[in-house]
Order: C-alpha cells, then structure tokens, then sequence
C-alpha cells in the first residue's frame, strides 16, 4: 500500500475509493504475491509523477530480483522506460528492439517518432 501511497487509506472501504485510488490500489494487488510474470496495461496513466517514478523504480527493482514485466501502453513515455519494446499497429508487430536501437535504426530521438517511421507515417 506504501508503494501505490494508499497506507493512509486502508481502513476505508473501496468503494469510497476515487476511480484513480482503485486503480492503484489494482496494482499493488498485482504485486502483492511478489509474482514472476507481471502483464500489467499502462500502469501508471493518471498517476502523479512523483508515484509514477516510485512506481517504475518499484518495476526497475522487481526485474532485477527476476521478475518478468510485460507493460501495454500507447504512452510513448512509459515504454521509453522499458528494456524492450515491441511496436505494434493495426494488430501487426511492425519492429522490435530496445528504445535505443529502435530510435537509432530510425534515426530519430524520440519513441514516438520511431513509431511514426516504422508505421510508414515518416516524422
């Protein structure tokens, strides 16, 4: 509950939760058995930043203990943060490879507009 800041609120019941806490709170149950695959789908859209880093500094850590993190997510920001990304549009995987290789075979700086090349949509 520390991890997603909901230590304050464990007495409450969940259904005087905020859609946002309900959220968190899905999270640190998905945690909470210390899993070894963790298939998480834009984890922390609509979180403040400031949990948000704790959050990926939380994922950081549980990889390097040995859990695998598979994240879904449109944000381009998020999946900079990943060690490997898979592109995928209109249901077909377009490139794979880390960020840094992704934005150096494209030459671009930016995920986003890696996406944008590999998608035939130039930048």
């Amino acid at each position: 509950m520390e991890l997603v800041d909901l230590q304050n609120h464990t007495q409450k019941l969940v259904a005087g939760y905020s859609g946002g806490m309900k959220r968190r709170l899905s999270l640190a149950i998905a945690l909470l058995h210390e899993p070894e695959l963790l298939i998480l789908d834009e984890p922390t859209v609509g979180i403040d930043p400031v949990l948000r880093k704790k959050i990926w500094d939380a994922f950081e850590n549980l990889n390097k203990h040995g859990t695998t993190i598979i994240v879904t997510t449109h944000v381009m920001g998020e999946a900079e943060k990943c060690h490997r990304l898979g592109l995928i549009r209109s249901g077909e995987l377009i490139a794979e490879g880390t960020p840094q290789q992704l934005k150096e075979n494209t030459n671009t700086d930016s995920i986003e507009d890696a996406f944008l090349v590999y998608g035939g949509e130039g930048i």
